[in-house]
């Protein structure tokens, strides 16, 4: 934004009793001083102006921007099934020949954040069922099913694939709910290679 000025354009010139005629017309009549005013006020509302503009529109901040949370997997084993490890290189596999396993992970997303994606890549090479979901679920004291926000189905060897978010719960509310990632496999062969990379879940805030 360019400098915000103001120059005032009327000098006042002090009549002289007994000298001066005070006058309507002429260049030092009324007339033409009170046009020389009324211009340099035309100009200083003109500047308040564009001092109240701009500051309205730094008391507004940035409007929402796309951001992206990118997660490594730490999946934490689901009772009653097996769990995924994580290597050195921060990827999640199936620990031995276990064909089917299931873990969650804890996501945290800022209060108000719209949520428009989530995202998984990771290798598939045989025929077991690999399912990577983004979940809510309420905060309650006892127990109740959590919700599905989009989910992936890792059918490929390797696969990188995006899913859109329930437009009906992309809002994120954190006093109300709790988000995770839920990793499932069943009907993995014995030699089959599975493995998660990483998720990703992309939002505006």
């Amino acid at each position: 934004m360019a400098d915000v000025v103001f120059n005032p354009t009327f000098q006042h010139t002090d009549y002289v009793d007994n000298r001066d005629r005070v006058q309507a017309g002429g260049p030092n009549g009324f007339n033409a001083r009170f046009r020389a005013l009324a211009a340099d006020l035309t100009t200083l509302h003109d500047v308040v102006t564009d001092v109240n503009t701009a500051l309205t529109a730094l008391g507004q901040g940035p409007g929402p921007v796309q951001q992206t949370l990118t997660l490594s997997p730490a999946l934490a084993p689901v009772a009653g099934t097996g769990a995924w490890v994580q290597d050195t290189s921060g990827f999640a596999s199936r620990s031995g020949g276990l064909t089917s396993l299931a873990g969650v992970q804890s996501v945290s997303l800022p209060h108000g954040a719209r949520m428009a994606s989530f995202h998984s890549l990771g290798q598939n090479s045989g025929t077991g069922t690999l399912r990577v979901a983004l979940m809510r679920s309420r905060l309650l004291s006892t127990v109740a099913p959590a919700e599905r926000l989009a989910r992936v189905t890792g059918d490929t060897n390797p696969f990188d694939l995006n899913a859109p978010v329930d437009p009906n719960n992309a809002l994120v509310d954190t006093v109300q709910f709790r988000y995770f990632v839920l990793a499932t496999l069943d009907g993995a062969g014995p030699g089959d290679t599975v493995t998660l990379s990483g998720f990703q879940v992309v939002y505006t805030a």
